[in-house]
């Protein structure tokens, strides 16, 4: 289960001013000054692509992917970081069904550790992870792709070789706690597909971040199965990060793309950080702090007390007492055809679960749409609505057409702000 790091932190500093603000007990404690609908966090975005793949090892990258093309092209996107997460090498070819059993389990796992982290500059930064990828005897079963990333870049194992082979052996739990086990933050990538052979089996659900959108065709059905799942996990107190990230497996590929073409970069996930280091953003990861799109804009949301006092962004919590005033903030990238704006709810308990192990069946989260807004136009837009809010209450924004095609753009998801305990 994804940490509550930041409502931590927050409920320490919270405490020790009211202590260190009264000097005796007789005194009443000062009334807090702050601006009106401002988050009073220091801070900044970080904008990442946390799923792509390189040449090198064993993979299904293009040749011309190398770890210093695709530095070179994400700082052209404006992205702040990437994570490399090359197949977990068992067998040195993963799409061959010809295996050769003295290549099972072998390793490398993380084939471009030190180059990645050679292709830092003060702006941009590059981490080799891995993708763990076990599969079923002919491809025709779930089992599931698990993103590992490394927590740690100075007591991280890169030697480490991950067991996903033989064919039909290996669950995706199994793979799951790997990545758990090592000491990496552990996404479940593109739980619904497109195809049986990477989607998840639900054999465990100890991940902390589930890929809500994978690049592969814009924003699609499979997304929003994901989204669902992501939806009933919170439903059951399951504080899950939802990740965004491109799935590239060609640097080249320019946007928008295709099904198994994916640009590098779209979407992406901003984390927030309080400073631009890696440890940092682990930390933004874990508290939930996050927001996908597929633009050069955040987006994201906000909790306030009616008067305007900030209360909770993405991954925080707030008590649920009296009204609360939910605001979310973004950027349409293009005017061409409508948006739909929507603050979702999903109550605790509600989600009718239906995935089974072994089984590719979505849930329905029962979730409520609180307020929704048409938005016309390009540019920015804010908007914030009262609410009445419940203990075990979860909210998230989404950005959406209100009919989903094949390759949908100009998309965004918010994290989730929770109810306090």
């Amino acid at each position: 289960m994804a940490t509550r790091r930041w409502s931590t932190w927050l409920a320490v500093v919270v405490v020790v001013g009211l202590i260190v603000g009264c000097s005796s007990p007789d005194d009443e404690p000062e009334q807090e000054d702050f601006d009106p609908w401002q988050r009073p966090l220091e801070g900044q975005w970080a904008r990442g692509d946390l799923h792509a793949h390189s040449a090198g090892a064993s993979n299904d990258a293009a040749p011309e992917s190398t770890p210093e093309r695709i530095a070179e092209v994400a700082q052209k996107r404006e992205l702040d970081f990437v994570v490399l997460t090359d197949h977990s090498n068992s067998t040195q070819d993963p799409w061959t069904m010809d295996e050769d059993p003295e290549l099972y389990n072998t390793g490398p796992d993380f084939p471009h550790w030190e180059l990645a982290k050679q292709l830092w500059d003060g702006s941009f930064m590059m981490v080799q992870g891995s993708e763990l990828s076990p599969t079923s005897d002919d491809n025709s079963e779930p089992t599931g792709h698990i993103g590992c990333i490394p927590r740690s870049l100075t007591d991280f194992d890169p030697d480490h070789a991950f067991t996903d082979r033989p064919r039909g052996e290996v669950p995706g739990g199994d793979a799951l706690q790997q990545a758990l086990d090592v000491g990496c933050f552990a996404i479940l990538n593109h739980p619904f597909g497109p195809v049986p052979w990477i989607s998840y089996d639900w054999t465990d659900y100890g991940y902390e971040g589930m890929e809500v959108w994978n690049g592969g065709a814009g924003f699609n059905d499979f997304d929003e199965l994901a989204v669902k799942g992501w939806a009933c996990d919170l439903s059951q107190d399951r504080q899950i990060t939802p990740i965004g990230a491109s799935d590239n497996h060609d640097v080249e590929v320019e946007p928008p793309g295709s099904l198994s073409q994916p640009p590098l970069g779209y979407p992406v996930t901003w984390v927030w950080v309080e400073e631009f280091e890696w440890g940092h953003i682990i930390d933004g990861l874990d508290a939930g702090m996050v927001g996908i799109t597929d633009s050069y804009d955040p987006f994201e949301i906000d909790v306030f007390e009616p008067d305007g006092r900030w209360l909770a962004m993405a991954g925080g919590e707030f008590e649920a007492e009296d009204e609360r005033v939910v605001r979310l903030r973004g950027v349409r990238k293009s005017g061409d055809e409508e948006r739909q704006l929507k603050l979702m709810r999903v109550s605790e308990g509600s989600c009718d679960d239906q995935r089974q192990e072994g089984e590719i069946e979505a849930p329905d989260p029962n979730w409520e749409i609180v307020e929704e807004w048409a938005l016309d136009g390009e540019g920015e837009f804010e908007k914030k609505v009262e609410v009445e809010v419940e203990q075990g209450d979860v909210f998230f924004g989404w950005m959406r057409p209100q009919t989903l095609g094949a390759h949908e753009e100009d998309v965004a998801i918010s994290g989730a702000v929770y109810t306090a305990e």
